[in-house]
């Protein structure tokens, strides 16, 4: 005598991911990984951006050094690592009764797609004394 198998077992014995369903996920990854492509290398450069500023307020001989220099200093480290969207002329130095206070104030856009963009917007007041 042959087995029967009732419709419910059937469906419970197939189990996995249907071709829409796998289509679905490739193009959620597929829109994840665009937006990395885009935001990730604006950090990276944000990140550098701080860290040359950072190198400079490591400078032992900084008290001395004159607006000129410490614009000259910065810009030969952003040559370095390729920071293209901001000059050392960008960033103003003030003098303040704490000592001096350089503005990082600058965007960064970029488009995704169809006219969609993403902002980066800083706006940092550093104070330059180690």
């Amino acid at each position: 005598m042959a087995k029967q198998f009732s419709t419910n077992q059937c469906l419970e014995s197939e189990r996995g991911m249907t071709l829409i369903g796998m289509l679905l996920l490739i193009i959620v990854i597929a829109f994840i990984a665009l937006i990395a492509m885009k935001v990730v290398p604006m950090y990276v450069q944000y990140y550098s951006i701080k860290s040359t500023i950072e190198s400079i307020r490591k400078e032992p001989q900084l008290a001395q050094m004159s607006a000129q220099d410490i614009h000259n200093g910065i810009q030969k480290r952003f040559d370095i690592g390729y920071v293209s969207n901001l000059t050392a002329r960008d960033l103003k130095i003030r003098n303040e009764s704490g000592g001096r206070v350089l503005d990082l104030v600058y965007q960064d856009e970029r488009a995704l797609f169809y006219g969609l963009s993403v902002v980066l917007k800083v706006n940092e007041s550093i104070p330059l004394n180690p």
